[in-house]
Order: C-alpha cells, then structure tokens, then sequence
C-alpha cells in the first residue's frame, strides 16, 4: 500500500532525479503534514522527521517495524534505479561505444 503510494508518485518526476532523493521529499512531505489517509497515518506512526538546526533532516524508523518500512522504501527506490538504468543499457546500439582515438 505504502509503496504503491510511492511508485505513483515517482511516476511523475523527471527521471534524472535520483529516486532516493524523490523518496525523501516524499517522505518529508508527507510528515510536515496532518495525515490525511491511512498510507500518510501509517507513515506519521511509524517513521519520526528529526532536522537540525541547519536543516538538515534525517528520517528515523519508531518502531522495529517502521525500520522494516524506511527499508524497504529505501530497497524499492534503489531497484527503481537499476530498472532505469537497465533501460538505458537496452536501448544503447553498438554504434553508443566507439572508441575514442587519444591520437
């Protein structure tokens, strides 16, 4: 459910966004917000925003669970990246790699 949430809303952005950096805006987003569903009341239970005072944000897991949900989110945003990058590579042509004479 949660990440479905999140897959939809990588959907929509440019793909030379890394997708972990699209995550934690995500989940920024969600916790700087009163809940709204039951995808943004599981994520305000089970995972705390803490930021310092330079703004620096760090998203920790509450709960054994809430560990378990920041990783598997984190896992799923890194396997969006090599299904990209495996997209790229089967798109090249032979013609994508000459070699450069360093004459």
């Amino acid at each position: 459910m949660i990440i479905s949430a999140f897959a939809e809303y990588l959907k929509t952005f440019n793909s030379d966004i890394p997708s972990v950096v699209i995550l934690s805006r995500w989940l920024k987003s969600k916790l700087m917000k009163e809940p709204e569903n039951n995808v943004e009341r599981v994520i305000h239970s089970e995972i705390c925003l803490a930021q310092s005072k330079l703004g620096v944000f760090m998203l920790v897991g509450k709960t054994p669970t809430g560990k378990i949900l920041l990783e598997s989110l984190y896992n799923f945003a890194l396997s969006y990246e090599q299904h990209k990058f495996s997209k790229w590579v089967h798109d090249l042509k032979p013609g994508d790699f000459q070699r450069i004479d360093k004459s």
